[in-house]
């Protein structure tokens, strides 16, 4: 056990069932959400989940990039994949050469603008966490009180998701300058040795990314929560979550394997409401509203982790200990 741990795990709890809390968190769903129906606490607690996930930037499971253009009829080496891509730009590029001059400072511009939405959304996004993991954890709806109360917490969750995303950015840009350097020294002619090339490159971005997506998925799953029961900085949740993951790996295996299956029949359920319902089809679409219309799987993936944490003991119960923190 983490030294660090304030909470000692009882001596009696030797496994964590990564089962019933899913069980749990349906149980919890069907709670808040359906018992009763109220309309205006969906709206509500759909506030608190469309800020939460706005580091995102508000995509749903129907938004993000479409393929376009018809696929190749044959299968091409990245070698030559690579030259018409460098054509291709070449090509776009050459009209404006001659207007270098403005477009260089404008393109500045707009990236120093996206850049600062960026921040700005992840700031909201790392606050909305806590605000939305109150409602889901005391079944109240209050905003103004958990948005002041966990910025502590917030700022620090904040920060670290900033460093995380700036592995992300630099791990693109190794993988984009390793791909023209490859062009431009070209691994021989023969489709074999573009595509060891092409292994050689990708094989260790993979891994970094696959590393980066389970520091995200750990990071909202666990270390949020931990924050928010032990009120502590996000470096210090980690901490203690690792303590707990070296003591039940297996427990923690089991529940990343869960989340594959949930995630392929919370999208089917979500693709089935799209097809029967024309007008929640093009709802979805609307970033608020479609986080309003998906809040049963919001809530189903926040008190999930919540459950699991609960095995660990009473001062791990965030629906057992919420009502006794300062300012509920």
């Amino acid at each position: 056990m983490n030294p660090a741990d304030p909470t000692p795990l009882p001596p009696v709890v030797r496994w964590i069932d990564p089962i019933w809390p899913l069980e749990s968190a349906f149980a919890t769903t069907r709670r808040i959400l359906f018992s009763p129906f109220d309309f205006g606490k969906w709206l509500v607690l759909g506030f608190m989940a469309w800020i939460y996930q706005l580091g995102d930037l508000g995509i749903t499971p129907f938004q993000g990039d479409k393929l376009k253009g018809d696929f190749p009829r044959n299968w091409e080496s990245p070698h030559t994949i690579l030259g018409n891509l460098e054509a291709l730009i070449r090509d776009s590029l050459e009209p404006l050469s001659q207007k270098l001059f403005w477009l260089v400072p404008l393109l500045g511009f707009l990236a120093l603008v996206s850049m600062a939405l960026w921040v700005v959304l992840t700031w909201l996004s790392s606050r909305g966490s806590f605000l939305f993991l109150n409602g889901v954890a005391t079944n109240r709806m209050e905003i103004a009180g958990p948005w002041n109360e966990f910025v502590r917490e917030g700022n620090s969750l904040f920060r670290f998701r900033l460093v995380l995303s700036l592995g992300g950015c630099v791990l693109t840009l190794a993988l984009v300058v390793g791909a023209l350097l490859m062009q431009a020294l070209s691994f021989g002619p023969t489709a074999g040795s573009a595509w060891l090339a092409f292994g050689l490159l990708l094989t260790p971005a993979l891994l970094c990314a696959l590393g980066l997506w389970l520091i995200g998925s750990l990071t909202e799953d666990f270390v949020v929560p931990i924050q928010y029961l032990r009120r502590c900085g996000c470096r210090t949740a980690w901490g203690l979550l690792l303590g707990h993951m070296t003591r039940f790996p297996t427990a923690f295996l089991l529940y990343l394997l869960i989340q594959i299956p949930l995630a392929i029949a919370t999208g089917l359920v979500v693709v089935f409401f799209a097809v029967i319902t024309c007008c929640g089809c093009c709802l979805l679409f609307v970033p608020y509203f479609s986080t309003v219309i998906l809040l049963p799987v919001f809530v189903l993936h926040r008190a999930y982790p919540l459950h699991f944490l609960a095995q660990f003991g009473s001062g791990w119960d965030a629906f057992a200990t919420c009502g006794s923190q300062p300012g509920h």
